[in-house]
């Protein structure tokens, strides 16, 4: 009998686990909807409310948005949705939303963006370099050693700091370059790219060059009349984590890894979940790498090059012909 009290006891008193509110914030584009959706799907236990913004959306929006909908958690999808939280954040006003926690993801540099941030966690959306690398390797009948990394180490240092620790394992040597080694006008980052893009690196052959996913070193003045030109003169790969730069109508990199979009939703409805279902704390699941990729090869531009492709591995992989 007691054990049946002491039953009943726990069970009326155990916490009940209730439908929690998610409000995603993202611009109307198409793949945001996709990963949008696919979380709607994954936590379809809980209620789902969309705040869309655009380029003219201001931090009074966002606000607004969170004082009709109330989430209980919010999925950021974009650099301006992180920066509308980041500010709730640090300025913890208004007071009645200071419980409401967040995950990240589609937006850039996140893991630098997010450092110190207590109330959101996220998703890398830029595929790693050393996926990129290795995926690239594992296409070709040749060995892959060198590879150039042109980069701006006021934003990056971590990340190719990281990749280069990582590759070394592989017995791959990422040469990092900073742009920014003659100023950070765009000027002289400019005129630095443009030497540094070659076959070559300190008197030694490189097997592939590392495109960044950066618009201040891929800026309108250099895309077409730098790196375009170099990827189509040099006898060597690019390589990117971007699909549209693989493409025919771009003819720019040679292989891209990219990020897979249902695959991101899966990966983002899990971070959230382990906050809502398990408790977890935002803080310690801080922001991890992205899992799903997918790759894309540009076989016309592999072919210009002469590249010694496994027939069985590209079959694996998006053709671009």
């Amino acid at each position: 009998m007691q054990a049946l009290w002491m039953g009943i006891l726990s069970f009326l008193f155990a916490p009940i686990l209730t439908a929690a509110t998610v409000m995603t914030v993202s611009f109307d584009a198409s793949e945001m909807r996709v990963v949008r959706e696919t979380l709607a799907r994954d936590l379809k236990k809980h209620k789902h409310v969309e705040f869309l913004i655009d380029k003219n959306s201001d931090y009074a929006q966002f606000i607004g948005a969170l004082e009709k909908n109330r989430p209980d958690f919010v999925a950021l999808l974009d650099n301006k949705a992180v920066n509308f939280m980041k500010r709730l954040e640090e300025e913890k006003k208004p007071e009645n939303l200071a419980r409401i926690q967040a995950a990240a993801t589609m937006a850039l540099n996140l893991r630098n963006v997010l450092q110190g941030s207590t109330r959101i966690c996220g998703i890398h959306y830029e595929v790693p370099a050393f996926t990129i690398i290795t995926r690239f390797r594992s296409l070709m009948q040749r060995t892959i050693t060198r590879v150039l990394a042109p980069y701006r180490a006021s934003e990056f240092e971590w990340m190719i700091s990281e990749a280069r620790q990582q590759l070394q394992k592989e017995g791959i040597e990422l040469i990092g370059v900073d742009v920014e080694a003659n100023g950070r006008e765009q000027e002289a980052i400019n005129k630095l790219v443009e030497t540094i893009l070659s076959d070559e690196h300190a008197g030694r052959k490189i097997d592939a060059i590392l495109v960044p996913t950066d618009n201040v070193i891929l800026n309108k003045e250099a895309f077409t009349a730098i790196w375009l030109r170099k990827a189509r003169s040099l006898k060597v790969p690019f390589l990117c984590n971007i699909e549209k730069f693989a493409s025919k109508d771009f003819d720019f990199c040679t292989f891209a890894a990219y990020p897979d979009l249902v695959a991101l939703g899966h990966q983002l409805a899990e971070q959230i979940n382990e906050v809502l279902e398990n408790g977890s704390s935002v803080k310690d699941l801080g922001v991890d790498y992205i899992i799903g990729v997918q790759e894309a090869l540009n076989l016309s531009r592999a072919r210009a090059l002469d590249l010694p492709m496994r027939s069985d591995r590209i079959e694996a992989v998006e053709r671009v012909e």
